[in-house]
């Protein structure tokens, strides 16, 4: 068996600490295990033989360190923390488990754990499924609950995206999903620095990675108002294709799609919803953001009535800016009045965010195919007439942080500069000697071989002469 990944069929049986589990069937793929991949592995599903679901989880060779036995000893002390079920785990090493390692060696440091029910919220921006008002407050304010609690015990998941956050739909119950570079007290340091996901990555992740106390703040403040946007059928049409946000648009204060949901939390809900996502948005760093105590005061407060699907003030609220009084206030959008923001007849790049018109094939920003992200085909390029010779054009240097471009070679023998390196100077430059073209002189001829000839012509003729003065 490989040591990079596992192979298993169907009902195949695996004994885990006394324990014969039997690997899963794909519920949507008959005769197919149940696998899912993830960014930093593999889950396996299987069934123990009471009829509870497991997850059997190994990782990939890269994020394979002694050190997930220290984490899974610390996650443990929080495992009934609301929100980490996955937290009750068992690793696998060579001195706990040598015979299931023997037979499976990728799964040393692996974990065992419960299998969590529901769906990721990456599976429902992707199928754009729909839900009520009702439905997005509920999940939004059971995430808000979560992170804000995790907040207060010093803790942050670090990693806040819709594929690492199960949503049980029915009892709106959810469950974070790799947790192994969680940030808190006695957490070990993780082999890689969780710097964000696409369409949830403040603008200082990237560089510095969010391994903080803060680490949770703007990747939660995007989620949310997703889950409280998403009841809106104008954001999920014009959702990106794994994400609400594309990459490329990220803190963006022009970007149509933030735009768009900015006032969606304001007409749907209250401005006071609206404000956090704003400043969590325009932040510079991510202390910045605001704290998810104010997330979850402010979701508390909010309430959805079933049969208007108005959305109701039901207790004070304490904004960045101002507090209201705890007289209900029913938020009712003026319907008469004109969207602030268009989106009739455009749609928008799932690559870049930019607005095009509706009849537009390519993004007039980026250049993509809008709705497929295929990048605008090259224009053809035109075979030069008969007889015309195309000059080379020069090569410019690279600029900094672009990809290196080829090199154009020139065959003209005249322009070859011969160079030699002889040392390198302080800083590691590399001193060279260049020699320039010889200069090509105008008067020399320029056929070397009428320069022969006219000098055997004219020694011949000097012969005839001689010849002919020694016969006189």
């Amino acid at each position: 068996m490989s040591r990079a990944q596992i192979r298993v069929d169907v009902n195949e049986k695996m004994t885990i600490d006394r324990t014969t589990y039997r690997v899963a069937e794909h519920p949507a793929l008959p005769g197919i295990p149940y696998v899912q991949r993830g960014a930093r592995g593999f889950v396996i599903q299987l069934i123990a033989p009471n009829g509870d679901r497991m997850a059997l989880k190994y990782f990939k060779l890269k994020y394979r360190v002694p050190a997930l036995v220290n984490v899974a000893e610390a996650l443990r002390q929080y495992a009934d923390l609301p929100g980490l079920r996955a937290a009750r785990r068992t690793v696998f090493t060579q001195s706990t488990h040598p015979d299931l390692l023997a037979r499976y060696p990728a799964l040393e440091y692996g974990v065992l754990m419960p299998w969590l029910p529901g769906v990721t919220w990456y599976d429902l921006v992707t199928t754009k499924a729909p839900i009520s008002p009702r439905e997005s407050l509920k999940m939004a304010q059971a995430t808000s609950e979560i992170l804000a609690n995790f907040e207060e015990h010093h803790l942050a998941h670090c990693d806040i995206a819709g594929a690492n956050v199960m949503v049980e739909r029915r009892a709106a119950q959810i469950e974070l999903v790799d947790i192994e570079e969680m940030y808190g007290p006695n957490l070990p340091q993780p082999v890689e620095m969780p710097a964000g996901q696409d369409g949830y990555q403040h603008r200082t992740s990237r560089q510095s990675g969010q391994w903080n106390a803060a680490g949770d703040r703007f990747g939660a403040a995007v989620l949310l108002a997703e889950m409280l946007g998403w009841a809106d059928a104008r954001v999920r049409q014009n959702s990106a294709d794994e994400h609400y946000f594309s990459a490329a648009e990220m803190q963006d204060v022009d970007s149509p799609r933030y735009r768009l949901l900015v006032e969606v939390l304001r007409d749907e809900y209250a401005p006071e919803v609206a404000e956090p996502f704003e400043q969590a948005w325009r932040s510079v760093r991510l202390d910045d953001c605001p704290p998810l105590k104010l997330w979850r005061d402010t979701l508390d407060a909010i309430s959805v009535d079933d049969k208007s699907q108005d959305t109701v003030l039901t207790s004070p609220v304490v904004s960045g800016r101002r507090a209201i009084d705890g007289i209900p206030v029913v938020v009712q959008p003026d319907k008469a009045s004109p969207l602030r923001f268009q989106l009739n007849g455009t749609r928008l790049c799932r690559n870049c965010g930019a607005q095009n018109a509706i009849s537009e094939s390519f993004c007039k920003r980026c250049g993509f195919y809008i709705g497929t992200g295929a990048r605008r085909p090259p224009p053809p390029v035109k075979p030069p007439a008969p007889g015309v010779v195309k000059a080379l054009s020069p090569v410019q240097p690279p600029t900094s942080g672009t990809a290196p471009q080829p090199v154009v070679l020139q065959h003209d023998g005249d322009d070859i500069i011969a160079a030699r390196r002889i040392g390198t100077l302080p800083g590691g430059q590399v001193q060279r000697v260049v020699t320039p073209p010889k200069p090509q002189n105008p008067q020399e001829p320029a056929n070397f071989g009428a320069v022969i000839v006219a000098a055997v012509i004219v020694a011949a003729a000097i012969l005839v002469l001689l010849l002919a003065l020694r016969g006189g």
